[in-house]
C-alpha cells in the first residue's frame, strides 16, 4: 500500500543540547490508524509538531504524499495544513469566540459558502454530542467539551491525515469511547490517523500498529 507519510532519520535538538527526537524513521500507509505511545517527555508531541510543520527537524526529512516538507515555501504551508487535521493537547481554541466560529474557521478560510459551512459544522457538532451549543462561547465550556470542539475543528475539513495528541485526556470513559468510535469511523472512511497517547487502554484491544517512543528514540521501528 502507498505511503502517505515517511520519516527518514529525523532528529530534533533544542538548545542547549536537548535531544527531543533522535534519528526517528518510519512510514505510514494511506488509510492506516497508527498509535504512538511512550512516557511523558518521550517526544510524541514534538513528532506531531514536525509532521504538521509547526516546527522543522534539526536533521533528517519528512515526506508527505511523496513530497519533502522542507520543500514547502512559507506561502504553501496553509495549503499543506488543509490536508492535515490536528487535535492539540492544549486545544488552541479561540476562547472568546463561539463554538461555531471555532469549528468553522478553516472552512471560512477556504471560501466555502455559508450554507455548506453551517451544514458541515452542525453535523460534526451533533456527532460529537455538542448539538445546540453552536452559539456558546468556548470559555464557558468544560475541559471535556473543549476537547470535543477541538476534535470537531480538526475533522470538519475532511483532512487526509489526522494527528491527535492525547485526544481523550480530559474525557470520562463514556466520552472517550465515543471519541474513539469517531476516530474509527473516520479511519473506515479513508482518513489516515496518527494518535499519540500514554494511555495503553486506548490501543491494547484495537489490533493497530503501535510505535513506542522513549527519550526521543523509536524502540520498535
Amino acid at each position: 500500500m502507498e505511503d502517505i507519510l515517511r520519516l527518514e532519520n529525523v532528529s530534533k535538538i533544542y538548545e542547549p543540547h536537548i535531544t527531543a527526537l533522535d534519528e526517528v524513521s518510519f512510514s505510514v500507509a494511506k488509510g492506516e490508524f497508527l498509535f504512538i505511545t511512550g512516557p511523558s517527555g518521550a517526544g510524541k508531541s514534538t513528532l506531531l509538531n514536525l509532521i504538521f510543520r509547526a516546527e522543522t527537524p534539526t536533521s533528517g526529512e519528512i515526506y508527505f504524499e511523496g513530497r519533502p516538507l522542507s520543500s514547502y515555501k512559507r506561502k504553501e504551508i496553509p495549503f499543506l495544513r488543509r490536508k492535515i487535521g490536528v487535535v492539540f493537547q492544549d486545544f488552541k481554541l479561540l476562547e472568546n469566540r463561539t463554538v461555531f466560529e471555532n469549528v468553522a474557521i478553516s472552512l471560512v478560510i477556504q471560501g466555502l459558502n455559508e450554507g455548506e459551512i453551517r451544514r458541515r459544522v452542525v453535523k460534526i457538532l451533533e456527532r460529537l454530542g455538542l448539538g445546540g451549543r453552536e452559539t456558546q462561547l468556548v470559555k464557558q465550556l468544560s475541559g471535556g467539551e473543549k476537547q470535543r470542539v477541538a476534535l470537531a475543528r480538526a475533522v470538519v475539513n475532511r483532512p487526509r491525515l489526522l494527528l491527535a495528541d492525547e485526544p481523550t485526556g480530559n474525557l470520562d470513559s463514556r466520552r472517550t469511547e465515543e471519541v474513539m468510535d469517531i476516530f474509527e469511523d473516520l479511519n473506515a472512511e479513508g482518513t489516515t490517523i496518527i494518535l499519540a497517547t500514554h494511555d495503553e487502554a486506548l490501543y491494547v484491544d484495537r489490533h493497530r500498529r503501535v510505535l513506542v517512543l522513549d527519550q526521543g528514540r523509536l524502540l520498535n521501528p
